[in-house]
Parts: C-alpha cells; sequence; structure tokens
C-alpha cells in the first residue's frame, strides 16, 4: 500500500476489527508512537504494548472526520469511540499526525487529544 491516506484509513479499520496483526503489520520495526501528552513508545513491540488497553475494549469505531495528507504525512482528525465491558460507549478526540515510510508503514504517530477526555473514557 503506497497511498498514504489509503495506510491510514487501513490501520483505522484494523482498529475496528480490533485486529493486532493487522495493525502490527503496518507499523514499521523502528515506529515512534506517541499520544501527546504521554510519553512516546519507540518500537512495533512497545507502540502494540501501548495501544493495548485500547483494544481490549469490546468493540472499537474509530470515525474519520476529516483526512489530508502532504506526500507521506497524513493529518486525520478522529472520534474515537470504545465500548468496554458492562460500560456504554465512550468517546475520545483526536488528531493524528502520521508518517508513512518507503515500504507503506506507518513510521511515525502522534496523536493529539485531551488528556482528561482520555481518562474519563478509559475504564
Amino acid at each position: 500500500m503506497s497511498d498514504p491516506v489509503a495506510v491510514v484509513e487501513a490501520l483505522v479499520a484494523a482498529f475496528n476489527r480490533r485486529d493486532t496483526v493487522a495493525i502490527a503489520d503496518m507499523l514499521a520495526d523502528e515506529v515512534v508512537c506517541a499520544g501527546i501528552p504521554l510519553e512516546p513508545a519507540q518500537g512495533r513491540d512497545a507502540t502494540m504494548a501501548m495501544l493495548a488497553p485500547f483494544l481490549a475494549a469490546e468493540a472499537v469505531d474509530w470515525r474519520i472526520l476529516a483526512i489530508a495528507a502532504n506526500g507521506p504525512v497524513v493529518f486525520a482528525e478522529r472520534d474515537d469511540r470504545f465500548r468496554f465491558a458492562g460500560k456504554d460507549w465512550t468517546s475520545v478526540r483526536a488528531a493524528g499526525v502520521f508518517e508513512i515510510d518507503g515500504d507503506g508503514r506507518i513510521a511515525a504517530w502522534r496523536d493529539y487529544f485531551d488528556l482528561a477526555e482520555l481518562e474519563r473514557a478509559m475504564p
């Protein structure tokens, strides 16, 4: 997949399926993933560990509200919805910046969000 927008759309689709194998396959080996204002994860394994609490939801429904690319850099405004066991749907507004490498993998992923909103959404 060489179209950077298509890579990000595929990532969102994999998240919605909670498909950890597909998500991991879309990440470069040395990916840097930062949920700003939190500390970044360095590498695929650390990134997957950071994403694990979100993928533990019973259901995930990320919605892309706007998406644009400038070469290999993609900006995606999202509404990230989660339903955790015994809870109603929760939502976190996020703006993600993704850098896609020459192999069509995500080399950098920076999500910007309100930390208090995230904390209210998580179990």
